[in-house]
């Protein structure tokens, strides 16, 4: 397996702040631990306060380790994160320019196929199997993603970054399916269903 040196200039590198590898897969026990330590040592005027113990106001320093916890919490952002830190900004842009057209067309594509499943004879139903075929195909790219990330090399990277667009693709198509079906469900009882309105961007 190729060495893939760490590039943190010009992004932090959330890793070592929780004292962890930079890897995909990571001790969540250990994060959540790393993290209740970093914010108890965090200087008073930095720390959580309040009037109400469970509403958090932090402060630069504790909003950043918050960031930080957040983002090596979630495993799509986590894997963001990672490419970031392991990936050159000339690769990431030739990468960038090379999907951009593709995922153009795909998001065409989901738009009709939303505005047609809104103007069916059941367009809670048609949505609803539009959000289901999207959550299946987020599934299956997660499980890819995990894959390449899991003995990172030049081409794997490469690879993970364009699965990642794609599951950012789906994860904003399921947004917009999920508001076509709030406004299907506010819209039909009073028989007011309007198919062309559109969810604010």
């Amino acid at each position: 397996m190729d060495i893939i040196p760490v590039d943190s200039s010009a992004v932090p590198n959330y890793f070592a702040l929780f004292d962890l590898p930079v890897c995909f897969e990571i001790d969540a026990a250990w994060l959540a631990e790393r993290y209740r330590a970093l914010v108890d040592t965090s200087p008073d005027e930095s720390r959580p306060a309040g009037p109400d113990p469970d509403v958090s106001f932090p402060e630069p320093a504790t909003a950043e380790l918050a960031t930080a916890y957040q983002t090596l919490a979630d495993p799509i952002a986590r894997a963001s994160h990672l490419l970031d830190l392991l990936t050159p900004s000339r690769t990431l842009a030739e990468d960038g320019c090379a999907v951009l057209s593709g995922f153009l067309m795909a998001q065409i594509e989901m738009r009709e196929s939303l505005t047609e499943a809104a103007n069916s004879p059941d367009p809670l139903t048609a949505v609803a199997t539009i959000l289901t075929e999207l959550a299946e195909q987020g599934a299956s790219l997660a499980k890819q993603l995990e894959h390449l990330l899991a003995r990172p090399t030049p081409e794997s990277l490469g690879a993970a970054r364009a699965v990642l667009r794609q599951i950012e693709f789906i994860g904003s198509c399921r947004r917009d399916a999920e508001c076509r079906r709030a406004l299907l469900s506010i819209n039909q009882p009073d028989g007011a269903d309007d198919p062309t309105r559109s969810c604010p961007r």
